[in-house]
């Protein structure tokens, strides 16, 4: 029996937070971690309470697109923030939770990159983890958001459907080393309340900032396709709202706020 579990009490031991992660919800399997804490937010649950599971029968990723989810490998974390903001300034909050992943992804050295709007690749392409943002507001403001992530730790090959084994990873496939599970975690949430923290003292817009230096995407030429169109120029960065910038052959400037991203 595989004692790596991300039961609350081992996941405590790593977190220095003072709210995210002090409530954790474990669930040996879950439809979906964020429609459990999208629940749990609905009964007016604390904010920074999470949703923990060994593996998810509904797992998603952004556009609905299935979130591959093998039972004691990695880790499907939803967290749930009641931030005082607006609906129009929330859209940033997307990248509290790439930046945490980014940071820890680094701590165990993996060089790791962002893609622009959720996900976190290896130096080589390959995704490490995935991120989604879900929302619930008012017309003048927020009343929660819940923030997934799924980060492929302990993953092997074997563990992997044959469709994404080209274009995902994990933190043992990189380093050929096995992590216990609930110190990523903990190192996660950590992550989490510092650029959250970031974003409430300092403005989303500082957290645009800071995942545009890491991302490195300016002066880069990027295609960014969506359902009816494909965007085509030189990225300018990314507003204060989240939205990447992209400079056109004829000197337009387009402002993107979703899609897929090619570079």
């Amino acid at each position: 029996m595989n004692s790596d579990r991300l039961r609350a009490g081992e996941i405590e031991r790593y977190l220095t937070t003072r709210l995210v992660g002090r409530q954790i919800f474990y669930r040996d399997s879950v439809g979906s971690t964020n429609e459990e804490a999208f629940d749990l937010a609905v009964g007016g649950c604390p904010e920074g309470t999470c949703v923990v599971a060994e593996t998810q029968s509904l797992g998603r990723g952004r556009l609905k697109r299935k979130w591959h989810s093998p039972y004691g490998k990695n880790i499907y974390l939803s967290c749930v923030l009641r931030p005082a903001l607006r609906p129009s300034e929330v859209y940033p909050l997307t990248f509290i939770s790439c930046l945490a992943a980014f940071d820890t992804v680094s701590s165990v050295g993996i060089e790791p990159r962002l893609k622009w709007p959720n996900d976190v690749l290896t130096s080589d392409g390959r995704k490490v983890c995935g991120t989604l943002l879900e929302i619930s507001a008012y017309p003048d403001v927020v009343r929660f958001v819940v923030v997934g992530v799924g980060l492929n730790v302990n993953m092997g090959l074997d563990d992997m459907e044959e469709e994404i084994r080209n274009r995902a990873t994990s933190l043992f496939l990189e380093t050929k080393k096995r992590f216990e599970r609930a110190h990523i975690c903990g190192m996660l949430l950590n992550n989490l309340e510092k650029y959250y923290d970031i974003a409430l003292n300092r403005g989303v817009g500082e957290i645009c900032r800071l995942w545009e230096e890491r991302a490195g995407v300016r002066g880069k030429y990027m295609e960014i396709t969506q359902a009816d169109r494909v965007y085509r120029g030189v990225s300018q960065g990314v507003a204060a709202d989240g939205a990447l910038l992209l400079l056109s052959e004829n000197g337009t400037i387009t402002r993107v706020i979703a899609g897929d991203v090619s570079l």
